[in-house]
């Protein structure tokens, strides 16, 4: 959860949030937070802005900056449509599916 869903403000940043965090599933093929054995040790981890251990397994620097900036503060974190226009999708193309 993004740290602003513990104070009940919801935006849909807080799905880029969670698209961040399903990246970095994907990437590391391990679950973000998987270090904390309890819910409290993760709320502490997340209201803190601590990154889950899982970062660290990111070796592709373009990876992590895209994963650092659906993760990063509810009001630096981008929209889906200003997401769409970051670099790391650039040479995608609709009509290659």
């Amino acid at each position: 959860m993004a740290p602003e869903l513990y104070d009940e403000h919801y935006t849909e940043v807080v799905d880029i949030y969670a698209f961040g965090l399903c990246v970095l599933e994907l990437v590391t093929m391990e679950i973000p937070y998987n270090e904390c054995d309890t819910m409290v040790k993760i709320y502490k981890k997340v209201s803190s802005g601590a990154r889950p251990q899982a970062m660290n397994k990111v070796k592709d620097p373009e990876v992590k900056r895209f994963i650092e900036k659906c993760l990063s503060k509810r009001k630096e974190r981008p929209s889906a449509s200003e997401l769409l226009r970051d670099q790391f999708f650039d040479g995608l193309d609709d009509n290659d599916a």
